[in-house]
């Protein structure tokens, strides 16, 4: 049986999937929708004024952020704004994607962005061989290598995500999938993550910058902030928080069962983090205090070392000390990335524009009432 997935590659290759029960256009919008349902208050006391969604340069992040801001804000909302960050090498640190910036990591041959398929090769010797000399057997004629093997299983999630359904995934035995299962969080865990050596430092900027927003109050800075990037942008920052965290670094001779690092929990299809500012009425003084809190993919995920506020949360300031020690840790990112001196070392775009006053939103509001009254006469004169 010959399968044709596209007659254009270059169309639908690398862009958001648009079909399937798993659509990333439909994980993106029922994401907005449900995130609004939690949020949406926060949001409705400031519609009046404009609200920034920012999104790295890319055709299927850039779409992800338009259908989830679609879910959230609704179809026709005017005051959304989607800004679009470069993911150029020259914004050295003013950056949604560092691992785009950062020059050591793009160099290093070694231990930079190449050091995770290293790894990942490594890892794969260990069981893509048995697997090979068992369909070689089933399949007379055929000699598949470690390669076809491994895209072979590759193919079981990218037609779920398409098609809805796979063949390849009945190919493969449950402990076959749990060894592959491994080699993705190898990959991810070496590649940008706490296994390599760059990764605090580039997920630092992106958290420093939301730390110093959480640290302002919404009153100052905003309530929302969503920004949208790629998995390989996220994993850096759960380095730099220390979020699943091992002990030891990942064996590539093994599967670590009691491994925290696992990608399909961390950075699944449309995976996100998100970071709640509560103020909650202490039960001791009757004050309110304010925490911060992890929803990793819907679930709650406490901070080592700070989880005693309401929820598993942790105290506002406890949680600014964590980033400070984590940042640290993280190290300088010019420094440790070999950039000019000159060089942008942080965000400087993640910020919501001013509330409007009440006189621009009474002006605001008579050009709108204008323009109502313009289409409603044209309608009349017109008959449609």
């Amino acid at each position: 049986m010959l399968l044709t997935y596209t007659t254009e590659p270059g169309k639908h290759f690398e862009q958001l999937t648009t079909t399937g029960p798993y659509a990333g256009v439909l994980e993106a919008f029922t994401t907005g929708v449900k995130l609004h349902t939690r949020y949406g208050q926060l949001w409705n006391d400031t519609a009046h004024s404009t609200t920034t969604v920012w999104a790295s340069e890319c055709d299927r992040v850039i779409d992800t952020a338009k259908y989830f801001s679609a879910g959230f804000f609704g179809l026709e909302h005017k005051k959304i704004k989607l800004e679009i960050v470069s993911e150029d090498a020259a914004r050295g640190g003013d950056t949604l994607t560092p691992g785009d910036t950062c020059l050591k990591y793009i160099e290093d041959t070694v231990d930079g962005h190449d050091y995770g398929y290293e790894m990942l090769y490594k890892y794969r010797a260990t069981y893509l061989s048995d697997i090979s000399k068992r369909l070689t057997k089933e399949n007379e004629g055929f000699n598949f290598t470690d390669e076809e093997v491994y895209s072979m299983q590759e193919m079981c999630g990218f037609e779920i995500i398409v098609r809805g359904t796979s063949q390849w995934c009945d190919v493969f035995t449950q402990d076959e999938w749990l060894s592959f299962e491994y080699a993705r969080d190898v990959i991810h865990y070496y590649r940008a993550g706490p296994g390599n050596k760059y990764a605090k430092s580039m997920g630092w900027l992106w958290l420093n910058a939301t730390a110093n927003l959480i640290a302002e109050g919404p009153e100052s800075a905003g309530p929302l902030y969503f920004t949208f990037v790629h998995d390989g942008d996220i994993v850096p920052m759960l380095a730099a928080l220390g979020l699943f965290e091992d002990a030891e670094h990942l064996p590539v001779t093994e599967i670590a069962k009691d491994r925290k690092w696992k990608t399909s929990q961390i950075t699944p299809m449309g995976g996100r983090i998100l970071f709640e500012r509560l103020r909650c009425t202490t039960a001791d003084s009757g004050q309110k205090e304010v925490y911060v809190r992890l929803n990793v993919n819907d679930g709650i995920v406490a901070l080592d070392g700070c989880s005693d506020g309401p929820g598993s949360s942790c105290p506002l300031n406890g949680f600014l000390e964590h980033i400070k020690t984590r940042g640290d840790i993280s190290g300088d990112f010019k420094k440790t990335c070999g950039l000019a001196d000159d060089a942008p070392d942080q965000l400087t775009f993640l910020r919501q524009g001013r509330a409007e006053t009440e006189e621009e939103k009474t002006e605001e509001e008579m050009k709108e009432r204008a323009e109502e009254e313009k289409k409603e006469k044209k309608k009349r004169f017109w008959g449609f």
